[in-house]
């Protein structure tokens, strides 16, 4: 069997022997003989293109989200044998797929009893998400969190004020329905707007959009610090319904900032997210 392991040294919870650690685990687990990785800093999703042209019977990838993100967009549609592994400090993806394992016990279960998963997907113009999307303040949020936890701390104290700035300023309006029809209605306007997709749901399936009225600091840093895993949604003021496409417009005509799966993307001044039944497959324990 020809496995390939990639892995991404630089994620949040990788650590400097990955590689060893990797191989031992794979080995424990009955995989021997892995091709083991590291991943190319400079052109990662070329480097997962090439990978997967060489069409392996597994096919690995531990980091954080942006990293497996990548893999699912690429590997996940060519192969059905790809393994995501946690390695990053928040593992939003992983966590939707495999519960709170650790990586090692992934490893365990899934090559014990393979199954193979179909994921949905939200699509933020061009880009997909596989967890949630978040677009206005709390993507300003997040990269301050981000500069804390490089240690950055006066970077991270500009980006912060910037981010209350955001908040108080941005006048986001949304119009949400199914397809392109947008009979639904449209979302309180406000400057943190978000959706999820799949499990992440009320209902585990299909997507949610969600719209937090008249948000307060603290509201804005609940809603990344939680990334729709608490249950913030059912607090005052919060809009929550089901859809299968939303359009986000900015009054000032000005950029959107947008994370999806905890990365940054540049979406423009107007940003429509649709909804994707099958988006791409990956491999979990049955």
């Amino acid at each position: 069997m020809k496995t390939i392991a990639l892995f991404n040294p630089h994620s949040g919870s990788v650590s400097a022997d990955g590689g060893e650690r990797l191989r031992v685990a794979l080995e424990n687990a009955g995989v021997r003989g892995a091709d083991i990785i590291q991943t190319d800093a400079g052109d990662c999703i070329g480097q997962l293109k090439s990978l997967a042209a060489q069409q392996p019977d597994l096919f690995v990838v531990w980091g954080g989200d942006g990293t497996l993100k990548g893999a699912l967009e690429t590997v996940g549609q060519i192969t059905p044998n790809l393994l995501l592994l946690p390695g990053g400090t928040m593992n939003l993806l992983p966590k939707s797929i495999h519960g709170e394992k650790t990586w090692e016990q992934i490893i365990t279960d899934v090559m014990a009893s393979p199954k193979r998963q179909m994921l949905p997907a939200g699509k933020v113009n061009d880009e997909l998400f596989f967890c949630a999307m978040l677009a206005g303040a709390p993507a300003r949020f997040a990269e301050a969190r981000e500069s804390l936890r490089r240690g950055d701390l006066v970077k991270a104290a500009s980006e912060a004020r910037a981010a209350i700035d955001t908040l108080n300023s941005l006048h986001l309006d949304a119009r949400y329905g199914d397809g392109y029809s947008f009979e639904g209605g449209r979302l309180p306007t406000t400057s943190i707007i978000g959706a999820v997709v799949g499990s992440l749901t009320k209902e585990g399936k299909g997507m949610e959009v969600a719209a937090l009225a008249s948000p307060t600091t603290g509201g804005a840093l609940n809603v990344v610090w939680t990334s729709f895993f608490s249950d913030w949604r059912n607090a005052p003021g919060v809009t929550a319904v089901q859809a299968t496409s939303l359009e986000i417009g900015n009054d000032d005509g000005g950029d959107i900032p947008v994370i999806a799966d905890g990365e940054h993307i540049d979406a423009g001044p107007k940003v429509r997210v649709s909804f994707i039944e099958e988006a791409a497959q990956c491999l979990t324990a049955a």
